[in-house]
């Protein structure tokens, strides 16, 4: 349900969007012995809402979405001249907002508990395969604006219950996976992302919930790996991160998480000669991150985490290159980054409470090779607060 009604200069859009126990379902399956290319894309969403506007707007929005999102992307190929593409994502609710004016926001967005959003992107190569890129995302609540100009005033509620998975797998036993190669597996159970260019003023207050396990996995098994080589796992319980340029950037509210966050990234090799790979898994309970160009910043939030929070990067090798791993894991995390030519001050009013246990663990072995290095990482409350001068000393 929508509908616009127009007092002097400011448009009012109001919608509500509710999608309750429906199962939607977006299934892609390729297939080829030898080919130039290989692409395939799945996208299911319970509830969409898109705002694009050049005038000074006030926007209502409410969403909620009970029952199951699943998409799954399949590329099966003996040989892959060129690029294989497989990409998987998966949304509860989403709201994408780009505006070149002033604008007043609310946006509610609710995924019931017992509801499930999962993505799986998987490709299965015979031979070799040139480049090759597998994505999977997935996330109970996403929004995402882009600002313009003018002032943006944001208030914004996430609350979910689903349990959200992002699962990417490359899978090549007997062949090879030739110049490039990368793998994610990215799962949100919140996320917020405001960017703003130009001069845009932006003022967030943010109120994030999340009550479901949140997991994102990664698996690269190859005979031989890509000269490089990636495999990225993420997960957060809640997210909000603001971009802006030569404006001020206000971040407040809170960020509750219990769910049980886990970023589990691997990979599986024979010979992999003078490659480079790197396998990284993130996972934090809450975070946030403030980027800020050429003007003040503001971040003020309460985090509050009692979900486990685990992250795991594995590597298996025989003879080969470089490896590097890492693994990192944060109850709470909080960033305020400024860079700006003139004098500007970052303000902070930050409180951070973790009753959960965080995990972080590396393991990596092969045969002989160049180098090989992990790093290990687990905190529980971390905060950040920095400025810097881009010509001269922070």
């Amino acid at each position: 349900m929508s509908a616009a009604t127009f007092a002097d200069d400011t448009t009012e859009i109001l919608n509500g969007q509710v999608n309750l126990d429906a199962a939607i379902n977006a299934i892609v399956t390729t297939e080829t012995d030898q080919a130039d290319s290989a692409t395939a894309t799945a996208i299911g969403i319970a509830n969409a809402l898109t705002v694009d506007v050049v005038t000074p707007h006030d926007v209502q929005s409410s969403q909620v979405f009970s029952g199951s999102v699943d998409t799954s992307a399949t590329t099966t190929a003996r040989i892959t001249d060129g690029v294989a593409l497989t990409t998987s994502t998966a949304f509860g609710n989403t709201a994408s907002v780009l505006t070149d004016a002033d604008m007043d926001l609310v946006s509610d967005q609710s995924a019931a508990d017992g509801a499930s959003v999962t993505s799986n992107a998987q490709l299965n190569v015979g031979s070799y395969s040139i480049s090759t890129v597998t994505t999977a995302t997935a996330s109970a609540n996403a929004y995402e604006s882009v600002a313009y100009g003018g002032a943006t005033n944001l208030n914004l509620r996430q609350d979910s219950g689903a349990e959200v998975s992002a699962d990417s797998y490359v899978l090549a036993p007997d062949a090879g996976l030739g110049y490039a190669a990368a793998a994610v597996g990215a799962a949100n159970g919140n996320s917020v992302l405001v960017e703003g260019y130009t001069g845009a003023s932006q003022i967030v207050d943010v109120d994030q919930t999340n009550r479901g396990n949140v997991t994102g996995r990664v698996r690269m098994d190859a005979g031989g790996t890509a000269i490089s080589s990636q495999a990225m796992a993420s997960a957060n319980g809640n997210a909000v991160r603001i971009q802006n340029e030569d404006g001020y950037a206000h971040l407040q509210g809170g960020q509750t998480n219990s769910g049980t966050v886990t970023a589990d990234s691997e990979i599986l090799v024979g010979n992999f000669d003078a490659d480079l790979l790197t396998v990284s898994a993130e996972g934090v309970g809450n975070s946030a991150v403030i980027s800020n160009l050429g003007a003040d910043a503001f971040m003020g939030l309460d985090q509050n985490n009692t979900g486990a929070v685990n992250a795991r990067a594995n590597f298996a090798g025989d003879a080969g290159g470089s490896v590097m791993m890492s693994a990192t894991a944060f109850g709470n995390a909080a960033t305020s980054y400024i860079c700006s030519e003139c004098p500007v001050t970052s303000y902070g009013d930050m409180n951070q409470v973790n009753g959960a246990n965080v995990s972080s663990v590396v393991t990596g072995q092969m045969t002989t090779g160049q180098n090989i290095s992990g790093t290990a990482t687990a905190i529980g409350n971390s905060a950040t607060f920095q400025t810097t001068n881009p010509y001269g000393p922070n």
